[in-house]
Order: C-alpha cells, then structure tokens, then sequence
C-alpha cells in the first residue's frame, strides 16, 4: 500500500457519513482517522509499516504518526520488532514470512490508544514469468505499455495486486565542465570574470518514482490461475522520464480474497464516479481494529503476501528510432550578458532615468544572476556570456548523480 491509501483517506470520511445521498466535500465533516499500511512478504528483508493519520483537503501532506510502538508476532511466539525510521517504522532485523505460519500486527501509538489486526497466512506464490515493453496506441496517443505474464499451474493464487518502481536517465541540456566566478569593485564598478574546471559531473542523473495507483488483476472467472499480457503501465511517446533511458521494476503481489476485496473496494472508492454518485458504500472496513474501541473507525489492511518480482530496460531509440527526443522536464531559456558595456555605478542615488545597459545587460547583470543563484554558467561566444536556469545546467539540483546498482 502506497500513498494510495492515504491520498483517498479522506474519501472515507465523506463516504460513511452517507450513503445514499451523493456528497459534497466540505472540511466541517473532517475526522480525524488513523490510516495503517502494512504489507510484510515473503522476502527476507527488512519489512516496513506506514502510520499516518487522515488529512483535510486544503492539506497537501499526512500527519505522519510517530512515537508508536510497533511489533508483529508469529503462532511459534516470535516477535518482530520495529523502530521508527524516516517517517515509517522499519523492522529491526530482516525476516520473512513463511508458509502456513500466522502473523498479527500490534500498534501502540503514543496517546496510548492500541491497535491489532487479524492473524493473516502468508498467500501461495506465482511467480511473474514475464515482463514486456511493447508500442501502444491508447486513446490515440502514441505510447510504450508495460505488460505481466503470470502463471500459477496450482490455480490457487486467483488475487493479485501489482506495483511498479521506474527508474530514468536524466540528460542536463546545457551542461558545461567549467565553473564561472565572478567578483565586483564597488568603487571602479568592475565585475571581473574567470573560469576554473568543475570538481563534479552533473550532466546525467537518474530518478526514481514509485507506482501511486491500485492496479488489481482477478483470475477467479479464469478456467487457468494465468495472466496473459496484463497492462501494468502505459507511457506516452512524449514523457520526459523515457527521453534516454528507462527502467521499470514490475512487483506483483499474491493476495487473499479479504486483501483484494479491501483494495477493490478501495480502487472502487477513489475514482470520481463512484465517490459523486449515490451508489456509494458505507465506511470499508479492513482487518484492523482498536483494541478496546470497537466504534473507532480504522483505515488500513494488514496483508501478509508472496511477491514476485521482474526488471526491465529499453532505450527511447529502440521504440522511436529517428523521432525527436521528448522534451526535458522544465523549460530552458538562455540569456546572454555582454562584456562589452563600459562600467557604470548601477546603484547610484538617485538613480539613472534609463537603465544603463552595463546594468542590464552586461556584466553586472550577470554579476546579480549569479548573486542571487538565479542563473548558471553555459557558454561565451561572440563577446557575451550565455546563462541558464540552474536545473537546466545541472540536473544535480534536484536529482541524483548517483548511478543505481541495478542499472545496466
């Protein structure tokens, strides 16, 4: 469960004050509602439990529950405990779920209110025996889908739920090796200039981005427990994060039917038509309950799943060979400072009544860019010095340098 849960939570709140009649989001109607995302796995790793608790409309982020107490236990009397850790609580040891053993989830959270969920089994594993990254037309845009084969020859996996990890190549369009220093003589009004090489290379970065979205797939009307080409992802020809480079990594998710039927229900909710119209549900009830307040509206699934996982890469060129690159992600203008305007004492009082063109458009106008970080250094040709937005220049500015260990 990602931000899904917590970005819909507030729909909850809207839905279970009425159930017939369609409604209308007003903030007098907020309640305050503690939301639980807990998924544990059959991997061996350190698994992890988002608190938070609900938020109004006029709030861009969830209030992030912290000084909880958080453990699960097995039906041998293992306890596994979790600390809190960046906004989530992470498990101090890595484990995994294993076959036919029952796991709860116990929270305690600092105004002293407890919570438990139901014991949960760990689902049966299907295993994703493919990936693919095919063109695709959708809704007449030109595109590239990221399909899932699955196959399950027990037939006893039926519920499933996807996620994605995309991770992309970021080019800086204006990128220079060089370095530009400036300093000014408030007395002659001279801006003196030079260059010295960069101890750093923040041509390319890479990206991360996490799946936002409930993607579910049922195999229970199936004859055959097998996913055949199930859209996973569709991006258009144009998205900025498939210009050079692409990775996805495809994570599917074996669930029991009280799991599926919570994020069905859930998908259910969140999409406009359902929420506006008067078939609305009452308030969906997950596997997680106060432990002395039966009344106490809790939002959240504690879900015990095999996971299967796939990685893949492709090339813009290897879908749009000759076809422009798309676009980078911010728009990059260029402006240049000549070094060719006499000095003048652009702050003089009182001031001139036209701008002096050496403050405007030459070096001390650069020399003001660079004060403020509101420009950087590309190029010098033909007596003038080129700048750009930093994070045309750089991509370090918002993204990693740093090559991920997977990338190939």
């Amino acid at each position: 469960m990602k931000k899904h849960i917590i970005t819909i939570s507030l729909l909850f709140l809207a839905i279970f004050i009425s159930c017939t009649d369609p409604y209308v989001f007003q903030t007098d109607t907020f309640e305050d509602v503690i939301v639980i995302e807990a998924t544990i796995t059959n991997e061996l790793k350190k698994q992890e439990i988002k608190i938070s608790r609900t938020f109004q409309l006029e709030e861009k982020e969830p209030t992030i529950e912290t000084g909880a107490t958080v453990y699960i236990t097995d039906d041998l009397g293992n306890q596994y405990n979790f600390v809190e850790n960046n906004e989530k609580y992470e498990s101090v040891a890595e484990f995994q779920a294993m076959p036919e053993r029952q796991y709860q989830l116990f929270i305690k959270t600092s105004n002293g209110k407890q919570y438990y969920s139901t014991a949960e089994k760990l689902t049966t594993n299907s295993n994703l025996t493919e990936i693919n990254a095919t063109l695709k037309n959708q809704f007449g845009v030109d595109g590239v889908e990221i399909t899932a084969n699955s196959n399950d020859p027990t037939n006893s996996s039926k519920y499933y739920r996807f996620e994605y990890e995309e991770t992309y190549k970021i080019v800086s369009p204006y990128w220079t090796e060089e370095q530009l220093n400036l300093s000014y003589n408030p007395t002659t009004f001279v801006v003196t200039i030079w260059t010295t090489p960069k101890n750093y290379d923040s041509s390319v970065c890479y990206n991360t981005e996490y799946s936002n979205e409930i993607i579910l797939k049922n195999t229970s009307n199936l004859s055959e427990d097998v996913i055949t080409d199930f859209p996973v992802r569709f991006i258009p020809q144009h998205n900025s994060i498939i210009a050079h480079r692409y990775s996805i990594l495809v994570k599917q998710y074996v669930q029991s039917i009280e799991a599926y039927t919570f994020y069905n229900t859930l998908k259910d909710l969140s999409s406009t038509a359902s929420v506006l119209s008067p078939k609305q549900a009452g308030f969906i009830q997950g596997n997680i309950k106060n432990s002395t307040d039966n009344s106490e509206r809790v939002i959240g699934f504690f879900d015990v799943s095999s996971v299967s996982k796939k990685r893949l890469f492709f090339n813009y060129n290897d879908f749009f060979e000759g076809d422009a690159n798309p676009n980078y992600p911010f728009d990059c203008y260029l402006s240049e400072y000549s070094q060719v305007y006499p000095p003048v004492n652009c702050n003089a009082n009182p001031p001139p009544k036209s701008t002096p063109l050496y403050c405007s458009d030459g070096l001390y106008a650069l020399y003001q860019v660079y004060q403020y970080e509101m420009g950087i250094y590309y190029n010098f040709a033909n007596e003038s010095y080129t700048t750009t937005s930093p994070i045309c220049g750089e991509c370090n500015r918002l993204w990693s340098t740093e090559v991920p260990s997977f990338w190939e």
